[in-house]
């Protein structure tokens, strides 16, 4: 077996604000990095991440990482990085450790341990440059809250969740289930890709064990729809209806 284990300058503080910079971390990265998380000690091939993320093939997620990497070392460029015997840099193994066993039919990838804690402190993905509305609560304060107020966290975070996310906007696209509004058709590019994901499932009904089901649980919507969703408790037939009912009165 080869072990890629070169030691890596950088803090978790610093993988908390790298993260959290959408110029290095973009949304499918985030995707990425949470799969990673998610797998059992951080741990797996490129063949299951592409797997559990959809994608048709594993060097697509080779490529991904080498993208992340150097834009690490841009971002960070006097950091010594891992390199080959040629001083080459290995782009791949700023985020991950790895190994690679001797017949080379399979490669391991591992989150670094200052990554994992910086998903950690970063309470596991939900602060990771993903649009929030205005009736999140700061994590910090989830142990003073009654139940009620920590499902909504729960449901919030599920909403954030983004291979969830992904999962639901390949279901039903980029355009809100409430008032059918499109970013991209009215702001043009930088309206491509943006929409928020709301959670269908009752309060009542998340349950410790509960998982979400993309297809099921979750619709794309707007954020003005988000927040009118949210402060009423409405569903989004309730919402669709009032919507056309004050379209009839103008």
């Amino acid at each position: 077996m080869d072990i890629y284990r070169q030691n890596l300058d950088i803090s978790t503080e610093q993988w908390i604000k790298l993260l959290q910079d959408s110029t290095i971390f973009k949304d499918s990265d985030i995707a990425f990095i949470e799969a990673l998380y998610n797998c059992k000690n951080c741990r797996a091939t490129a063949t299951e991440l592409a797997e559990i993320l959809g994608v048709s093939r594993y060097s697509v997620l080779n490529l991904q990482v080498g993208i992340i990497g150097k834009r690490i070392v841009k971002k960070l460029p006097y950091v010594k990085y891992p390199t080959i015997e040629d001083e080459t840099i290995e782009y791949w193994h700023i985020p991950f450790l790895g190994e690679k066993n001797r017949k080379g039919n399979y490669f391991i990838w591992e989150l670094r341990p200052e990554l994992k804690k910086a998903i950690e402190e970063l309470s596991s993905i939900d602060k990771m440059n993903i649009q929030k509305i205005a009736e999140e609560i700061p994590v910090k304060k989830i142990d003073k809250l009654p139940e009620g107020a920590l499902k909504q966290i729960i449901v919030n975070a599920y909403e954030r969740n983004q291979i969830a996310r992904k999962q639901c906007i390949d279901e039903y696209g980029y355009t809100c289930s409430v008032c059918g509004f499109d970013f991209e058709a009215v702001y043009g590019m930088i309206g491509t890709g943006y929409i928020h994901v709301h959670h269908l499932k009752p309060l009542s009904e998340i349950k410790e064990e509960y998982k979400v089901d993309p297809i099921n649980d979750l619709r794309p919507v707007c954020p003005n729809c988000h927040s009118m969703i949210h402060k009423a408790n409405y569903s989004i037939e309730q919402l669709r209806d009032i919507i056309r009912k004050q379209a009839g009165d103008l």
